[in-house]
């Protein structure tokens, strides 16, 4: 909405910039999933959850831990480049930085800051303070909840937590049948099934939730971070940018 307009649409200037933003801040959430290990991405388990499972995908790809490195690697760059998601010298640059490949999405993400506010001070990008001091802030916010995501992976219940309530629900399952006969006879077989379904259920959903990337061996109920890649890119590479495209004449 900020960006200066030329006609019924973006000047010149402002879709250039606009266009790379929003490359790179899709780019740089790519990179924080890259950069965190999972193996719900849609390509580490051959496609098997989603269904699109593939025999011709390649070895070294089937390492649910290898998609990331690989991406983040000069060799994933160049992929990069050449697929037009990166230009030769933000490639070039990001090398150049000394960082490590898990700070690339920081780095894209200062890029688009300053972008920004190189596009408001020569007037390719309208508004005040207050929009200037929002943009930030919204960058601000995203790069903390990039933090948040890690912390909350780091900070889990202890394991010897887990594992004494996986023998007390065994055991709960296993002494039912004889605590539930002398009260319910023949019924407690139907008691038992339920209390089993119901224990079991919830303790394997919980595993997932302890483990919601599937790196410990919980892939039941795994967040998928290919469908939260596609989701970003769909909504900023095209939905926000063709919504203001064109602005109908209200006269």
């Amino acid at each position: 909405m900020g960006a200066q307009r030329g006609g019924s649409g973006y000047s010149e200037d402002a879709s250039r910039l606009l266009q790379r933003c929003t490359r790179l801040i899709r780019v740089s959430h790519t990179f924080f999933w890259a950069a965190t290990p999972t193996c719900s991405n849609g390509v580490g388990d051959g496609g098997v959850e989603d269904g699109d499972a593939s025999e011709e995908l390649p070895a070294e790809l089937r390492n649910a831990r290898a998609i990331g490195p690989l991406l983040l690697s000069p060799e994933g760059l160049q992929g990069l480049v050449d697929a037009g998601e990166l230009t030769p010298e933000e490639a070039a640059a990001l090398l150049g930085t000394g960082l490590p490949p898990s700070q690339y999405t920081y780095v894209l993400m200062e890029w688009v800051g300053l972008h920004a506010m190189s596009g408001i001070s020569d007037g390719t990008l309208r508004g005040g303070n207050g929009f200037e001091d929002n943009l930030l802030r919204r960058l601000t916010e995203l790069r903390a909840q990039y933090f948040n995501i890690g912390d909350y992976a780091a900070g889990r219940m202890p394991l010897a937590y887990v594992q004494l309530v996986q023998v007390l629900v065994d055991s709960l399952v296993f002494l039912s049948p004889f605590a539930l006969y002398p009260e319910l006879g023949s019924l407690s077989v139907f008691a038992t099934g339920l209390l089993t379904l119901f224990f079991k259920g919830l303790l394997e959903l919980s595993k997932s939730f302890l483990d919601p990337f599937g790196n410990e061996g919980y892939p039941g109920q795994n967040i998928r971070v290919d469908v939260l890649v596609s989701e970003l890119n769909f909504g900023s590479g095209s939905r926000w940018t063709k919504a203001g495209a064109l602005l109908p004449d209200s006269h």
